[in-house]
């Protein structure tokens, strides 16, 4: 076999194939086409059908709401008509608002004269009971007072009396105000033993006192051994005291130097 008959035989099929989806494709536009046309043929006869009826619709509707509108201007009027006619028998029942707020206004005038005249004898009243109270309140805090200043007062001459027996113990003319200052002088210290007592065994305690209360506080100047010595007199002299008041120590101290006017 020839190649040209193979060729022929070939393109044959190929050929009716092609035309096969043309002449489908051209149907396909064409059924569009016609029903375009049918559907633009259905539109103008409903236009037609429906011209006049839109018309009519409209015309009837202005004539209904021209019937509404005389309905509803009646209606309007006949309701302002019976409003009016209840405004009036409504202020002819009630009586005038001007003459009521004058009323009122007095009402309460002559209600606040009343409070006021009331309120004055009770204030006046209070006032006293008040300052009766007031003075009887300050009466019996003196009457309180009195007491406890007397029980102070004893309380802090108690706080002495120990001392100034003691005191007198080596001085009987010891002078009570004086050893109240030295009293003071030593303060807190007093209430610890070793602040209460002096220790003349303990060396340290002896220097101790030799430098805040015969330097510091007499003021008396000397040689070391020379203070040292007078520390160790007041000490020969409270011998018999196996605790040594520091308070008489001081005192004894002080009387030695003369300085006990300048405490």
């Amino acid at each position: 076999m020839s190649s040209q008959t193979l060729e022929t035989k070939t393109f044959t099929p190929v050929k009716n194939t092609i035309l096969a989806v043309r002449r489908t494709r051209r149907a396909y536009l064409g059924l569009h086409v016609a029903a375009f046309e049918q559907a633009q043929l259905g539109f103008s006869k409903a236009r037609e059908l429906t011209d006049g009826l839109f018309e009519e619709l409209v015309s009837k509707g202005e004539v209904l709401e021209a019937k509404a509108g005389v309905s509803f201007k009646s209606t309007q009027v006949k309701m302002i008509e019976g409003y009016n006619e209840t405004a009036e028998t409504v202020r002819d029942i009630l009586p005038s608002s001007g003459n009521r707020v004058e009323e009122l206004e007095a009402e309460v005038a002559s209600l606040t004269a009343k409070l006021k005249s009331l309120d004055k004898p009770a204030a006046k009243k209070k006032a006293v009971q008040k300052k009766t109270v007031k003075k009887a309140t300050s009466q019996t805090a003196v009457k309180k007072a009195a007491p406890i200043k007397a029980e102070a007062e004893t309380a802090l001459a108690d706080k002495y009396v120990s001392y100034v027996e003691d005191v007198r113990g080596y001085d009987k003319e010891a002078d009570a105000a004086i050893i109240k200052k030295i009293v003071d002088h030593c303060g807190i210290a007093l209430q610890s033993r070793d602040g209460l007592f002096v220790a003349c065994s303990d060396e340290t305690e002896r220097h101790t006192v030799r430098d805040s209360w015969l330097i510091k506080k007499l003021g008396v100047t000397g040689e070391t051994p020379a203070l040292d010595a007078k520390v160790m007199a007041v000490c020969e002299t409270m011998q018999k005291d196996r605790m040594k008041s520091r308070v008489t120590f001081y005192y004894l101290l002080a009387k030695n130097e003369g300085k006990l006017a300048s405490l």
